[in-house]
């Protein structure tokens, strides 16, 4: 074995070496490093045969091609999330509908929530539930045609007390004449006033709920906006 592949193979095992980096990854300069040293001291009467020199040559190329990719990667993300970023705050101050099912009580008043009746259901029940997922609320809506449809709670809860602020969530239930139950897909709308960041991922504000702004189905004109009570 080569003095480069032995020291290869033992590198980041030998506890004793002390390097001003705390890393035990070899980078490709220290890979160079020993690959010349190895060259300046061998032994002239016995050098290093060709097809050694030549894998370690590859292990090099390899190393830097890797080393490369990994810091193309590196700017790529940073490039997206910057983009991320000025794609969110274009959004401030607008109007929007976006796919979701938290809705927010503030003074007594929710926020409404949009949905779509994909097949004529002779029974529409909508579930509202607060923060720590219990039923605080669920309302009869009928029989309904497919269609789009708005639901806006009371704020109430099932004996008739008024819920604290907050943000909830509204799930609507269908079941058509067959039997078939399904769960019809929700929107909700609101004006942007935010942005925020969680784990790498941009939020849109709408109120106390945020959006991730890549959920977003329409940019609305609020003056066009209606809203209907619950049943």
């Amino acid at each position: 074995m080569s003095t480069v592949s032995s020291v290869l193979s033992s590198y980041g095992t030998d506890t004793s070496t002390t390097t001003t980096d705390s890393s035990t990854e070899l980078g490709k300069e220290a890979f160079l490093q020993l690959l010349l040293t190895q060259l300046t001291y061998q032994d002239p009467l016995d050098p290093m045969d060709d097809q050694d020199f030549v894998a370690e040559l590859a292990q090099f190329s390899s190393l830097e091609q890797l080393t490369n990719i990994n810091t193309g990667i590196e700017e790529l993300n940073d490039t997206v999330t910057q983009e991320q970023l000025f794609d969110a705050v274009q959004f401030i101050g607008k109007e929007i509908k976006a796919s979701g099912e938290t809705i927010q009580l503030e003074d007594g008043e929710a926020s409404t929530i949009y949905y779509t009746v994909a097949t004529d259901a002779e029974e529409v029940v909508a579930n509202v539930l607060d923060e720590d997922g219990n039923v605080v609320r669920t309302v009869d809506i009928g029989a309904e045609t497919a269609g789009d449809y708005e639901f806006v709670w009371d704020g109430m809860d099932s004996d008739g007390n008024v819920m604290d602020d907050g943000v909830y969530t509204v799930t609507i239930l269908t079941q058509d004449a067959d039997g078939n139950a399904s769960t019809a897909s929700t929107q909700i709308q609101g004006t942007v006033t935010g942005v925020e960041s969680s784990d790498g991922t941009y939020y849109l504000r709408v109120g106390d709920v945020l959006v991730d702004f890549t959920n977003i189905t329409e940019v609305v004109d609020s003056d066009s906006s209606t809203t209907t009570e619950d049943s």
